[in-house]
């Protein structure tokens, strides 16, 4: 039985101008051949924690200094086993974090690396819901989108309080 990889993916999200969040999503060639869009993601290093591994990550494959990003929420874990023996494919428990970035997403670049052509898509969750494969991700993400909405909801409350004080 080959060990398992620790893992993280990162959700990464934007407040568009329009009030609503929007996904990065990372084109790439997968192993079967196939163009897919997935969020990013990597392995953590030796001792590293989770947290950190989800900032240094999202930094290197996106170009986002680890300073405009705000690690929100851990969202959950999965465990993928390969039970088929795919090439490329390896047992890992991946854990996912929900990661707003908070500078001009117009100035994001995605390195050619890991099987990436380099392109991202900034997508609304209706989009984002359609292009990526994997139900458990797109639950993630519909629970991501929940989250940013009753954060959203819970600074304008705030507001509407201080507000009312003067």
């Amino acid at each position: 039985m080959s060990p398992i990889i620790q893992s993280a993916w990162w959700i990464v999200y934007f407040i568009a101008s329009d009030g609503e969040p929007r996904y990065l999503l990372i084109k790439r060639h997968a192993l079967s051949g196939k163009i897919e869009r997935v969020a990013p993601k990597g392995k953590i290093q030796g001792n590293e924690n989770i947290q950190k591994t989800a900032l240094r990550e999202v930094s290197e494959e996106t170009g986002i200094p680890i300073n405009q990003m705000r690690l929100k929420q851990q969202l959950g874990t999965t465990q993928l086993r390969n039970t088929e023996n795919h090439k490329g494919q390896m047992d890992k428990d991946v854990t996912y974090f929900l990661v707003e970035y908070t500078g001009n997403p117009d100035f994001v670049k995605i390195i050619h690396a890991e099987w990436y052509i380099g392109i991202h898509k900034r997508c609304s969750l209706n989009e984002v819901l359609a292009l990526i494969y994997y139900q458990d991700i797109r639950e993630l993400i519909r629970k991501s989108y929940a989250m940013i909405k009753e954060g959203q909801k819970n600074m304008n409350i705030k507001k509407d309080f201080i507000n009312k004080l003067w």
